[in-house]
């Protein structure tokens, strides 16, 4: 293998691939999340309080902001190289660093926790910056994320070395200047796009990478379950009953993101991207908290349901379904009996946010079987009618024009 071979420049923005399969090195870098996702829904299934799910939140938003850099970046300027590998595996070590410091954090210890992520940032930074070294037409592109990135790496640093009570604030401005960056990039970026007689697509590949990151969240609500009913001494009927529930609306959970999302292209622009970015924020984050819930829900089986799991249980499915209808607004729609399905179903995941919001107000003292099945009817309400919607059109070819 020549020199060329082995370190590559960055690939060229404009060389990228539309149409192109998942490499098995992003499928490889994207397993690593699982054990960071997995610190911070065990600690919350232990500390249901506002304190740790806080943290847990902010946790999420930088170990998510890290993996949609990584993400976007070999997308968009990857190759097969041993430069692209070196910087991978260089991102999955800190990123299991970040799961190791994970459970000191959270008792106020952010010193390892801190410094892996300025090695991220670092990274990132730095494959930034090399694309425009490379690709001088690239800079206008990079500087608002280069200088949004560098600003937080900088407040990250400091916070190295301030007292506990500042962390925090520097961590929080830290992270939203990370999250600016897309948002100030957007002019140049259409701009530029524009010029060239182009519009941002983003292809099926990146697509179907958040449903993988989704399903990630989702095997660790199927984890927080076994790990939780393992536990249990007794495993009477009403047992295994709640456990088949908590399987099913995992299903379900499952059923309604990819029926909605699989094999489906986003609307054609810069902007409809990055809602749907900020959109599987706030859904894999609510997803997360829902699995730490079932776990929590192991010392109440013959027990009530204390008030506050209760509400944040429905609550967070209601984000989570409400965060579907917004991913279903950003489907592009090129045939009628995928425009009559997202209709249904949208329409009908409303009626259950509606639903499982009034739960959450006036209901008390639930069991955990009874929730649980509430939740489970409930949550079949848009898969059944997604289904003989999608069938009614399958049956009718002739009604499947535009």
């Amino acid at each position: 293998m020549n020199k060329k071979t082995w370190w590559q420049p960055p690939q060229r923005f404009e060389d990228r691939q539309n149409q192109r399969k998942i490499s098995w090195l992003e499928l490889f870098y994207d397993l690593v999340y699982v054990a960071c996702i997995g610190q911070i829904t065990s600690r919350i299934a232990a500390h249901m309080d506002g304190k740790d799910i806080g943290y847990a939140v902010l946790f999420f938003v930088f170990i998510y902001w890290s993996w949609i850099n990584g993400t976007q970046y070999y997308e968009l300027h990857g190759n097969d190289t041993v430069r692209t590998r070196w910087f991978v595996f260089l991102q999955m070590l800190a990123i299991g660093a970040v799961a190791i410091s994970a459970p000191a954090a959270f008792q106020g210890n952010v010193f390892s926790f801190t410094v892996s992520f300025l090695v991220i940032q670092g990274v990132i930074i730095y494959l930034l910056a090399s694309v425009s070294f490379y690709d001088r037409s690239h800079i206008k592109l990079s500087w608002p994320f280069l200088v949004c990135y560098g600003v937080a790496f900088t407040l990250l640093s400091i916070s190295l070395f301030c007292p506990p009570t500042a962390v925090l604030p520097l961590y929080l401005l830290a992270i939203v200047i990370d999250m600016s960056a897309p948002v100030l990039s957007a002019r140049y970026f259409n701009k530029t796009m524009a010029s060239r007689g182009e519009q941002f697509s983003a292809s099926p590949a990146l697509v179907e990478r958040f449903g993988q990151f989704t399903i990630i969240v989702l095997a660790e609500s199927i984890l927080s379950i076994v790990s939780g009913f393992s536990v249990v001494n007794s495993r009477n009927l009403l047992v295994w009953g709640i456990f088949c529930l908590s399987i099913s609306i995992a299903f379900l959970l499952w059923s309604i993101y990819f029926d909605m999302t699989n094999e489906q292209e986003l609307k054609t622009g810069y902007r409809y991207y990055q809602c749907f970015v900020f959109v599987h924020l706030v859904l894999l984050g609510a997803l997360g908290v829902f699995g730490a819930c079932l776990k929590n829900l192991v010392g109440h089986f013959e027990t009530p349901v204390p008030a506050v799991l209760n509400r944040i249980i429905v609550i967070s499915l209601a984000i989570f379904l409400a965060a579907m209808c917004a991913i279903g607004r950003l489907i592009a729609v090129d045939d009628r009996q995928t425009r009559n399905y997202l209709k249904q179903v949208i329409r009908w995941n409303m009626v259950v946010v509606l639903l499982l919001i009034a739960i959450s107000i006036f209901s008390e003292g639930w069991s955990a079987f009874g929730l649980l099945l509430t939740v489970f009817l409930l949550l079949a309400i848009p898969v059944v009618v997604g289904i003989v919607t999608w069938l009614k059109y399958e049956n009718h070819p002739e009604s499947q024009g535009n």
